[in-house]
């Protein structure tokens, strides 16, 4: 049997990266009846440098107690995952770089977000440097906040104009990333839903537990909450007598930090009375798992989360200002037209997944 490589962001510490990858590659084994294994890519050229260094980070924490319980939260979830990658992806500490594939399925997440400082910087891997002789091709990329002008203010566009033409299939989750393939190479990619959401969990969260209640999920990168909106959150917990907890990522507001496996984190989102997130992830889990929810936009997420929200029809869920978390939180949400998309994109992704591969 011919084996299908999946390049993606498996080995970055993060929930969202596993699910998705995890996702992909149970659809496939289950509906394409084909052997799966994760490839790993290169390194790449150092374009940015890094944004801050370590004394910078610790004043932005203020306290290096924050520093130091964030660090210590880091290291444990890092020695964890190391668990779950192996386990459930098949992927060691060894690196894969191996060519013994049939076809190469680069995505979902941001693999195309070349522009940004090391380890990643500009991998040509991610475009399929290496193997044009294999069938390349995407499932649900996303160029994150590169875009067409940044591409060629770095003078990278015609490397990857050059790597993209040479995809047999292409395939981004949001409507900038489509934009960009269409300036580079001419052409209008499909757009598909990321794998977590068309992926089935229902076997994984069987014997799930979460003995927790009256909680809500504050999902967002460390250190990314301002002082303002941390604040303003604790009073809601508050004055609604909610538990803060905080999965994966530590922040110093929450009352409960926790680490668990990836899919005890759906079962957490599905059990919480509310999630306040500002990640393209955190959305994804609350509308999987039909929990109420609200999504801080900011300049940096704004145009995939926007697109995200739109999409499945929960545009409402966006928060500009502190006061909205409290209004999202007392309005019901109707999830009955975004389980009927992603059941329709179930069926669009099987068929995509069945020419292209």
């Amino acid at each position: 049997m011919k084996k299908i490589g999946i390049m993606t962001m498996q080995r970055v510490v993060n929930y969202g990266s596993f699910l998705q990858a995890y996702a992909l590659q149970k659809v496939i084994k289950k509906n394409l009846n084909k052997e799966v294994e994760f490839i790993d890519y290169k390194f790449g050229q150092n374009i940015l440098p890094k944004k801050r260094n370590m004394l910078e980070k610790i004043v932005k924490n203020l306290r290096v107690i924050d520093y130091i319980k964030k660090k210590s939260l880091l290291n444990k979830f890092s020695n964890k995952y190391s668990e779950y990658i192996n386990k459930y992806l098949g992927v060691n500490k060894q690196k894969n770089y191996s060519k013994d594939i049939e076809t190469l399925i680069i995505g979902s997440d941001e693999v195309f977000n070349c522009i940004q400082p090391y380890p990643v910087g500009f991998s040509p891997s991610l475009f399929g440097d290496g193997y044009e002789e294999k069938n390349v091709i995407s499932y649900a990329a996303s160029f994150g906040y590169t875009d067409y002008k940044l591409l060629k203010k770095y003078n990278v566009d015609k490397k990857v104009k050059e790597l993209l033409k040479a995809f047999k299939f292409i395939s981004v989750r949001d409507q900038e990333s489509q934009n960009t393939v269409k300036s580079l190479i001419g052409v209008s990619p499909e757009i598909h839903l990321d794998p977590v959401l068309i992926g089935d969990f229902s076997d994984e969260l069987k014997d799930k537990q979460v003995t927790l209640s009256n909680y809500i999920i504050v999902y967002a990168y460390p250190g990314r909450l301002t002082n303002q909106e941390e604040q303003y959150i604790k009073r809601f917990a508050k004055k609604y007598n909610k538990t803060i907890i905080s999965l994966g990522f530590y922040q110093r507001i929450a009352d409960k930090n926790l680490i668990v496996d990836p899919f005890t984190v759906l079962a957490y989102f599905k059990k919480a009375d509310f999630v306040i997130t500002d990640t393209f992830h955190g959305s994804v889990f609350s509308i999987k798992t039909n929990t109420k929810f609200c999504t801080i936009i900011r300049p940096s997420n704004r145009n995939k989360l926007n697109f995200l929200l739109c999409k499945m029809k929960h545009q409402k869920q966006t928060v500009e200002k502190l006061i909205d978390i409290e209004e999202r939180y007392l309005a019901d949400i109707n999830f009955n037209e975004s389980n009927n998309i992603i059941s329709e994109e179930q069926q669009r992704t099987l068929q995509y997944l069945r020419k292209s591969i």
